[in-house]
């Protein structure tokens, strides 16, 4: 989000701070197709803590759940009605069940369904790794073991189409892998993994770790804390959040809950 618009990055993550000129601009806000996503990444998460516990789910069971979630969060978020914003939940029920039968029937997540990996958990990204003097989010969504390799998986339900660090971002989980007493120390004992949805479909995308690798993961997050910090300087200075840069993609733009008053539709 802060490489694609500044302009959506400050609104959501900087103007809590400034609780005055966010009166018309809510913090936490969705539009119903990220509303859709967020929903099909929780029921994920559902589906993955019961299959650790041996609890295998139907179709039905999937679709009813996805059903649930969706009209629940869309209940948190009907201030979009007033906004113009209305949709129709029948058809965002029927993509997020579409996405998770198809996500669920990779082939990582179909062996890891049928018991073929035995050694594996999940973990969700609200827990910050600490190096040098930064805090970052980069735990996998899930860790399994075959042989003497470690696997690090990390699942994105809407990519961007270009991805020009996608290898970097993914090598941040051996960040969090060093953080953890009970994983190898070296990068050559693991496989990293990034599945994402992208133009209908799910891909898969293996990089093998290198020492060079995670360096230039770090000199990567590095460099995006600095700009970060250079646009929320430039923000706190103006206090105007229609004054930073706008995205260059029209595409991004259908799924921003910002939109309205929008300079770029001016």
């Amino acid at each position: 989000m802060f490489c694609n618009c500044a302009r959506r990055f400050t609104i959501k993550y900087l103007t809590d701070k400034y609780r005055e000129f966010n009166k018309n601009h809510p913090a936490k806000r969705l539009s119903p197709w990220d509303l859709m996503i967020l929903s099909t990444r929780q029921v994920f998460f559902q589906w993955l803590e019961d299959l650790h516990r041996n609890v295998i789910w139907s179709d039905k069971m999937l679709y009813s759940t996805i059903k649930l979630k969706i009209i629940t969060n869309s209940h948190e978020t009907d201030y979009q009605q007033k906004h113009g914003l209305n949709f129709d939940k029948k058809i965002l029920i029927s993509k997020g069940y579409a996405r998770l039968k198809k996500l669920i029937r990779q082939p990582l997540l179909k062996k890891l369904a049928r018991g073929g990996i035995k050694e594996w958990s999940y973990h969700e990204r609200t827990k910050v790794v600490t190096f040098g003097h930064l805090d970052v989010y980069c735990s996998p969504d899930i860790v399994f073991r075959t042989g003497n390799k470690w696997n690090l998986v990390r699942l994105n339900f809407q990519s961007e189409i270009k991805q020009p660090y996608l290898d970097l971002e993914l090598t941040t989980m051996l960040l969090w892998s060093k953080s953890n007493q009970y994983l190898p120390n070296l990068e050559s004992k693991f496989n990293i993994y990034g599945i994402f949805y992208q133009q209908g479909k799910w891909h898969q995308k293996q990089v093998r770790p290198s020492k060079k690798g995670l360096q230039e993961t770090k000199q990567l997050l590095e460099n995006d804390v600095h700009q970060m910090n250079l646009l929320q300087k430039e923000f706190y200075r103006t206090k105007d959040f229609d004054a930073m840069p706008l995205t260059n993609s029209p595409s991004y733009c259908k799924r921003c809950p910002y939109k309205t008053n929008c300079p770029i539709n001016a």
